[in-house]
């Protein structure tokens, strides 16, 4: 008779100790309505802005409509994205997409894909070294959908030559550049998600111009 308690399944303690531990899961929900709130806000406060420069966007572009999508596994963790403004079409993406990735980061993107691709590119090239593009990175991965923050995913825009982004933006077919905030950082707690969230379209937009 087969028995479950062979090495390879029993229990380990910290398997044990997870087990037991149901404070997260007690919380999870009131914590992902605070984020939806917050994107809620967020949409609202970037429609003011998005509207001042709405005559000088991209054609096409929806200023009105926004989406909120919610998951439960990306990478093993839970989720929630806003993309507004935004253009999904068979030949063109622009969105501005934010994303609260559990256990990871806030993070502000803008995912570009199309017959404007190259203008873009040339922009970011143009703006890349000033202050307020400090932090932010470029996606170098091939599928624009992946999100984690390390060496083989992203860079920073500012340690980019223009002839090393412009061959790797070429080849993807695709613009991403993101600003992050950690959730394990100090600045995390009192972050206000509207206004750096409209400090990213302020600092972003010009490319879209």
């Amino acid at each position: 008779m087969c028995s479950d308690n062979s090495k390879s399944s029993a229990w380990s303690e910290k398997e044990l100790r997870l087990v037991n531990h149901v404070e997260v899961f007690q919380n999870k929900p009131t914590i992902l309505k605070k984020v939806e709130q917050r994107l809620i806000t967020l949409q609202k406060a970037l429609a003011q802005e998005v509207n001042l420069i709405s005559a000088n966007l991209p054609s096409g572009i929806d200023l009105v409509k926004n989406q909120i999508a919610r998951g439960e596994n990306h990478n093993g963790f839970p989720y929630l994205s806003l993309d507004y403004p935004q253009n999904f079409s068979k030949k063109e993406m622009l969105t501005m997409r934010t994303l609260f990735w559990w256990g990871h980061y806030l993070g502000f993107s803008f995912i570009l894909k199309g017959e404007k691709l190259s203008i873009y590119l040339e922009r970011l090239i143009e703006n890349c070294h000033k202050k307020s593009y400090k932090n932010i990175y470029v996606s170098i991965a091939p599928d624009p959908w992946e999100w984690e923050i390390i060496d083989e995913n992203f860079v920073l825009a500012s340690q980019l030559e223009t002839e090393g982004l412009q061959k790797i933006v070429c080849s993807l077919g695709y613009l991403k550049i993101i600003r992050v905030f950690s959730v394990k950082s100090q600045k995390f707690k009192t972050l206000d998600w509207s206004e750096a969230g409209v400090q990213f379209w302020k600092d972003l937009a010009p490319l879209l111009k």
